[in-house]
């Protein structure tokens, strides 16, 4: 058996059900790997040591600037489900209406300039919203607390503050703009897994294309099948969440994992244009290892 180590980009939740599956079902097993996974709330990527690294490609980026040997090998959905939540009785309708509100954020200079640019897109002014320097683990009691509104993915955060009896303002940010739609969240393998071990690779994504496709197919029955990996939440909110996501995992050709150069791209040369990222490479994403129909 070959170890695969996988570092999620936040602790186990419904985004991840295709990871679960193919562990409980033993898919990764009839493939000769043994895939460790293991994730945490951050808003920093770290590899800790992991082979794979699940983080939005803004991160990946990052780090590939930073001389961490990384390619992205495939997005986990074919729209980026994240945004900006508030409870409803802030009144937070737009990016403008982040003026004099407290958003938190994470560490990287990229928020700012995402959330920056759609506050400026708006029309607003992002000098003037109150920035509070947190990674939410526990977004009802951050909102209307701690801070206002936090960016977050449509399918956990939402859920949880509707479980919770909050009325909520939502917007996603690739409704705001195209560039908004990177692939978020996606894989990034070291360059040392690609060149020594390119049949784990293919592997192991094909056992996530089994897993996520019976997620896209059966939401209820597969979040109910890996429901003792997640959260300590109730039945309802897993359902809910993975019907939610069931419509934007798998591509036109009923694969999952396509990056599409049209949601890659923009959003790289952008962070080129506002100073967050150096230079192109060929290197960056490929999809090369993504089974049947999706390579293109």
């Amino acid at each position: 058996m070959n170890t695969i180590r996988v570092v999620l980009d936040w602790f186990p939740n419904t985004n991840h059900t295709g990871f679960y599956i193919a562990l409980k079902k033993g898919y990764f097993q009839e493939a000769g790997l043994d895939v460790e996974i293991s994730g945490d709330v951050h808003g920093v990527l770290e590899t800790h040591g992991a082979n794979i690294v699940v983080a939005p490609q803004i991160s990946i980026l990052e780090k590939i600037a930073e001389g961490k040997t990384l390619t992205a090998i495939a997005t986990l959905t074919q729209k980026n489900d994240s945004g900006i939540v508030s409870l409803k009785e802030s009144g937070i309708t737009s990016p403008k209406m982040l003026e004099g509100k407290r958003l938190t954020h994470w560490e990287p200079e990229w928020f700012h300039g995402i959330i920056g640019n759609a506050v400026k897109k708006d029309g607003g002014d992002y000098s003037k919203v109150n920035l509070v320097p947190m990674d939410v683990g526990d977004i009802v009691n951050t909102l209307g607390h701690t801070a206002d509104a936090t960016w977050v993915y449509e399918n956990w955060e939402n859920e949880e503050l509707i479980e919770a009896g909050k009325e909520i303002n939502y917007f996603n940010l690739a409704d705001i703009d195209p560039l908004f739609d990177f692939c978020a969240p996606c894989l990034g393998a070291t360059h040392q897994l690609l060149q020594e071990r390119p049949d784990d690779v293919e592997n192991f994504l094909a056992c996530l294309d089994r897993g996520y496709i019976e997620a896209a197919h059966h939401p209820e029955e597969a979040i109910m099948f890996v429901k003792e990996y997640m959260p300590n939440v109730s039945d309802d909110l897993l359902i809910r969440s993975q019907k939610h996501l069931a419509g934007i995992l798998l591509d036109k050709t009923g694969h999952w994992g396509y990056m599409a150069p049209e949601r890659w791209n923009p959003m790289a040369d952008w962070m080129i244009e506002q100073g967050l990222y150096d230079k192109r490479r060929s290197t960056e994403f490929t999809n090369k290892y993504l089974p049947t129909l999706v390579k293109k």
